[in-house]
């Protein structure tokens, strides 16, 4: 299971943008200092080593001056943020230059793939469930095996890791790119019988408002569905795509 999402990070480093934007010399090590913290731990906290606990984040929540109302959604992705890191269990951080290496869909793919009770340790027959060359299969196991990614269990290679994470400063055409092919592929789904995939859509008029509400329920639903789907025994590798994308343009900035 891949995970590269942290809101703690995403609303910390949201506000230490916005400071940047009022004040070109405004650094980390400022923010820090105005939150009460050291740099390393701040530095932590915005790459996902570390979740600050009651005592740092009453600290960090009076030094950002957030009213009530601002405080109870702070502890609530503060809470949502430990739940995630409970449920995924001590995961391997990818950084950035890692990340950028296996960024193509198939890389994960064949991780995944190798969890699964029938997984055959042979090239050709990952290439056959993966639509893939045997060519483009050899050099993934190559580059997997470099970043100690897979390692060999009785003569077969398996996942070095049962969960990978990624740091929150990857570059957003690293990312663009590997959406790109994920949604890709769930084009290509749209011919697979109706009984192993499930794409569907809703158009609704919004209030701009809620929409960090509801990102956060699509991370939570991803979470838990990729849990469920792991329960038992696995043969089969999924994606689980949730789409939540505007129709109108030039989205107005009053909310």
């Amino acid at each position: 299971m891949m995970e590269n999402d942290n809101s703690l990070a995403i609303l910390l480093s949201n506000i230490l943008e916005a400071r940047k934007k009022k004040n070109a010399n405004y650094s980390l090590r400022a923010f820090a200092r105005d939150l009460g913290i050291s740099s390393g731990r701040l530095s932590n906290i915005l790459n996902n080593k570390y979740l600050p606990g009651t005592s740092i984040s009453n600290r960090i929540i009076a030094s950002l001056n957030l009213n009530e109302k601002e405080c109870e959604e702070f502890n609530q992705i503060l809470e949502e943020c430990h739940k995630k890191f409970k449920l995924l269990g001590e995961a391997h951080l990818l950084h950035e230059e890692e990340y950028a290496l296996i960024r193509d869909w198939h890389h994960f793919a064949i991780l995944n793939l190798m969890e699964t009770s029938t997984y055959v340790d042979d090239p050709n027959w990952i290439a056959g469930r993966l639509n893939l060359t045997v060519e483009t299969v050899i050099e993934s196991l190559d580059i997997l095996e470099d970043l100690n990614l897979i390692e060999m269990k009785k003569g077969k290679r398996y996942p070095t890791y049962k969960n990978l994470t990624t740091t929150h400063g990857i570059p957003s055409e690293v990312v663009r790119e590997s959406h790109r092919q994920i949604i890709t592929k769930s084009l290509d789904s749209l011919n697979d019988p109706n009984d192993i995939r499930d794409i569907t859509s809703v158009s609704v008029s919004v209030n701009m408002a809620n929409l960090p509400k509801v990102k956060e329920l699509a991370r939570e639903f991803r979470r838990k569905a990729a849990l469920l789907l792991e329960e038992g025994e696995r043969t089969e590798v999924y994606n689980i795509n949730i789409q939540i994308v505007p129709v109108t343009k030039n989205i107005m900035k009053n909310v």
